[in-house]
């Protein structure tokens, strides 16, 4: 899993300021059902995605840095599961694969969202991150506890 980490670290770096829309991910989970596989993708992929930026943000943290890693590890393998109940016709390589482009295209969203937070507040995650970062970690939590 180490290799996702570094895909997605070199899909993240470089990029211009510039305005996303995205929204709370606790607003998208409470208007989606989530017992649809394709909003769990979407989730999982999220999550991943945010705790990637996370680790990248706090190497110099390293128990951050390590839970960013591992929890966005286990996501992404969450999302590439999903993906295979989604698309069981797809193979496992296509479904990984596409599973780690739609957390590098995520990563990427956030990372936009950053840029334009830290040139005007000098602070990387805004308050609805911070947000998705709480929800993403109670999942995560919870998904340890099983």
């Amino acid at each position: 899993m180490g290799k996702i980490f570094l895909v997605l670290t070199l899909l993240v770096s470089g990029f211009v300021f510039t305005e996303s829309k995205m929204i709370p991910l606790s607003k998208y989970m409470e208007d989606m059902n989530m017992s649809d596989p394709a909003v769990l993708f979407y989730v999982s992929a999220r999550c991943g995605a945010i705790n990637f930026n996370m680790a990248d943000l706090s190497k110099n943290r390293k128990e951050l840095y390590e839970r960013g890693i591992k929890a966005g590890e286990s996501f992404t393998e969450m999302a590439i599961m999903t993906r295979q109940v989604i698309n069981p016709d797809d193979t496992p390589q296509e479904n990984q694969k596409i599973s780690i482009d739609s957390v590098s295209n995520i990563a990427n969203e956030y990372v936009k969202v950053m840029n334009e937070n830290y040139s005007k507040s000098g602070m990387y995650f805004t308050d609805w991150m911070v947000e998705d970062l709480s929800t993403c970690s109670s999942i995560y939590n919870s998904s340890l506890e099983e």
